[in-house]
Order: C-alpha cells, then structure tokens, then sequence
C-alpha cells in the first residue's frame, strides 16, 4: 500500500508520495492506496463523484494531530484548527510563512506528521490499533451518508427562529441581559456570582443550569442556536436532496471522543433528531451507557463504597436522597448527574457555603476516591502529564490550575471503552451501521427484519467490552433508549 499526503487546489488533487517524495500533479486517487489529508470532506465527496465502492484508507491531519501533539484547548484552541497553524506550532514552519510551492508545503506537512510520530510510542499503538479503525467505520458513514426528512426539516427551522427570537426578547426585557448568545456576556455573568469555571464557559453553564435559572436559559439559547446552524447546515444540501454526509473528526476532542462536524448532528436536542430517519428496510436503535463516567471513576479508584453504590443500586440516586433530600424522579437524577461531574470537573462550590458542605460531607466518606484523586493530581504534576495507560496523554500547563486531570483520566478512559464497542460492533455484527457517536452512546441503522437479534449483540458486545476494561464492576449498564424526544418515529 502506498502512502500519500494529498490536498486539492486549482480544480486539481495533488499528492506527495510519502515514500519518495515524488509530487503528483492532478493525482489519480485508488482506493489501494493510503491517504493523509486536511480535506476530509472535500475528499469525501470527490470519492462520491467518482462513484467508487470501495473508499481507501483515509487520515484526518486534523484528528492525527489532535492525538499525538497531547496538547487540550488550553494551549491552543482546537475548535479552529487549521494546518498553518498546526505547523507553525510545531515550529515546522514560522510565523511569516506563505505558500508558494506546492510540493514544498506537503514535505513540510511530511516534516509534520514525522515529528508528532516520534513524540510517543503508546499514542502510535493507539493509532494502529483504534485510531485507524475508527477511521474506517466513521469515513464509510460519511461517504454513504445519513438519511434526513426533509419537510420535518423545514419545519424545525422556522420553529427554531421563532424559539431563538422569543428567548432573547426575554433575557432584555425581564433581565436586562444583552446579546446574550455571545460568550462575553455568558463569561461576565459567570464572573458577577463568581462561579468557578469548569473546563470551558458553556460547559460550566451547562452544569449550572439545573441551579441557576439564568444559567439555564444560557443553556437553553446555546442548544437552540446550535440546533439552528445544523439544520441550516442540512439545508444546505452538500449530501443531496435527501441524505447528509457528514464530517467526522475521530479524535476531535483532547479526551479522543468522536466529534462530527458540518453538520454537528451530535448536538441535537432530541426535540429536533426526527429529522434523522433510517432507509427503507431498516429502523434506528440507539443505546446508551448507563452511569458510564462513574463507573469508571469506581473501577479506577477502587473505592468499595463507591463500587457498591454502583453495583447494587445508583449512585446518583444516593445523591438524591443524600444531598437533595427529594424523590427520586427523571428531574431529581439528572440534577444528581449534573453534581456529580461538577464534582468530577473540580467544582469547589464556594459561591454557596451550606451547599458545600453537603456536598463536602458526601464525597467525604469516599476515602478511597478522594486518595486516589489527590494522588493522581500529584503524580501527573511530578511528570507534567496526565497517564492514561492506553494512550491519550495530556501534557500540562502548570501555570494553570489544571482541574481537569481527574476529568480526563474518566473522560479518555471512556472514549477508548467507547471506541473499542464501536468496532467489536463493526466487525461482528454485519447488519448494523453506525450513524451518530454521542458521548455514551450510539445510534446505529439496522435491519428490520432481523431487528430483536441485533440490538441484542450490539448490546452484548458494549456490556462485554465494559466489563473487560473495567472488571470491578459487577454488571456494566448498557441499553436501548429513545433517540427522540417523546415518541419513536418507527413505532
């Protein structure tokens, strides 16, 4: 198999063949070949244009450097990412840099990928034995496409407008708060009641919005906008009249979770996936973890009270009653989850004393969790990384406060959990087609007629692959749940 670096430009695909250097103008793609790319989506549709069958194996440059450079959005934000500013970072390239020879330009980004080759042996073994499986099953999703409903569609995006226009009218006149979609105004409201930020402004607000009430409408009009660009997006039409072809990003986030971009159909309220629809012959299945970051927090740390709250009952539950006081209900759970992670991502709760000491109080009694957590703070600032064991380190930026280490220990660990299910899914169970990794689930198409039998192995492979990565859990949760909001479109 050959390997080549291509990118496309004045109406032509070029292509540096990695090998020997030898430069390809108007490069005639084979699907035997391999090749890296910061072009996915152009390339996919070129691929769809030529009709082939059979697509080769494809690396985003984008997803590759997000992997091996180890480095999270507190050094350089990954939402904008670029190849210019990859190289320059890599100091392949400097700041006055212009492209003037094509050739040049793909032995520099040659330059690039074999720098962030040599940073690490363990991420190079991630990449031969996960990251590029993913690859595969995530670039055949989007040369085949996902099916979209184009009237429901229509109709979502005038609703979303209408939404949108009527929320902001009330942060002015019943809050006086301005332009409230812009980051600036959520990051001065967040300061003003000196709420602690926990890995980024719109994460912070999403884990505050079953506490504040203005941060609940922050989340409300960030989810409702986000909705909007991606219909808007499906609008577009780049799929055809009736399908999508998304673009996926394999290790999009510094904790490796699958990200799809243009459109971001992961974010998606469930009020609007009905847009999402399967082909004729099959029907949706989408399963989800159950508990799935606290589990692993119990199995990593091995702390048995915590492990017994997970095994025998809920721990979120636990919380309900503990900390809450209230009856368990839909409601009362999710506030329960939300706390958790808050506690998870370094929430010190100091903007509300009698709170903090009940949650201080809970978590206390986790002798064992509040060990491990304050042993692996400080081992990972000795080596100025975080350790994963399977790859996905972070590197450190010791002149911050670092909140997250314990959050990305849970996080990777369970993007690689994750990631594993998806494939063991891949190669054993024929019938089904992955559409949308979410963060602790997946929505496969599969085929009606034999329907029962395979929602039955893919929910046996995730459970087993679970329980083999985390083998202190006594029975790892994994089940169907609604895709959509209040009904089943199918049924």
């Amino acid at each position: 198999m050959k390997e080549f670096i291509i990118c496309f430009t004045e109406n032509k695909w070029y292509s540096l063949n990695i090998l020997n250097d030898e430069f390809i103008e108007d490069h005639e793609i084979s699907f035997r070949n391999k090749y890296y790319t910061f072009q996915v989506s152009d390339f996919i549709r070129e691929l769809k244009s030529k009709r082939f069958k059979i697509i080769p194996e494809i690396i985003n440059l984008e997803s590759f450097d997000k992997q091996f450079s180890q480095r999270g959005k507190d050094l350089f934000d990954f939402k904008k990412w670029h190849i210019l500013k990859a190289l320059r970072r890599e100091e392949i390239i400097d700041s006055n840099y212009k492209i003037t020879h094509l050739k040049d330009f793909l032995l520099e980004v040659k330059d690039f990928i074999n720098k962030l080759k040599e940073n690490s042996d363990a991420e190079l073994d991630r990449f031969n034995n996960i990251e590029l499986k993913i690859n595969e099953i995530i670039n055949k999703t989007s040369f085949e496409g996902i099916k979209i409903d184009r009237n429901i569609l229509d109709n979502k995006c005038l609703n979303l407008h209408k939404d949108i226009y009527e929320l902001k009218n009330e942060f002015q006149f019943l809050y006086n708060i301005f332009q409230p979609e812009y980051l600036e105004t959520q990051s001065h409201y967040l300061k003003n009641k000196n709420y602690k930020i926990l890995i980024s402004i719109e994460n912070t607000i999403r884990l505050l919005r079953r506490s504040d009430v203005i941060c609940e409408k922050f989340h409300k009009l960030n989810r409702l906008i986000k909705d909007l660009k991606t219909l808007m997006m499906l609008k577009s039409r780049l799929g055809g009249i009736d399908f999508v072809n998304p673009y996926f990003v394999g290790f999009g986030s510094i904790t490796s979770r699958i990200i799809i971009k243009e459109p971001s159909l992961q974010n998606l309220r469930k009020e609007n996936r009905d847009v999402i629809i399967p082909n004729e012959g099959k029907e949706l299945f989408y399963l989800d973890y159950n508990q799935f970051e606290a589990s692993i927090l119990a199995h990593l740390s091995k702390d048995i009270l915590l492990l017994n709250l997970i095994n025998k009952n809920d721990v979120y539950a636990d919380i309900v009653e503990k900390i809450y006081n209230k009856e368990l209900n839909d409601d009362s759970r999710k506030e329960a989850k939300i706390l958790f992670y808050r506690y998870l991502y370094g929430d010190t709760f100091e903007n509300n004393l009698e709170f903090k000491k009940k949650v201080d109080n809970y978590f206390s009694k986790f002798s064992t969790l509040a060990k491990f957590k304050n042993d692996l703070i400080k081992i990972s600032m000795e080596k100025s990384y975080v350790e994963t064991g399977f790859g996905n380190d972070r590197k450190l930026d010791l002149n911050n406060e670092n909140i997250w280490i314990l959050s990305h220990l849970i996080q990777s660990k369970a993007s690689y959990i994750f990631k594993k299910a998806i494939i063991e899914t891949y190669q054993k169970v024929k019938k089904a087609r992955l559409l949308i990794p979410l963060h602790d689930g997946a929505l496969y198409e599969i085929d009606e007629k034999d329907a029962e039998n395979i929602k039955y192995q893919i929910t046996k492979i995730f459970k087993e692959v679970f329980q083999k990565e985390c083998s202190l859990l006594a029975n790892p949760q994994a089940e169907e749940q609604d895709f959509y909001y209040s009904y089943n479109i199918m049924k």
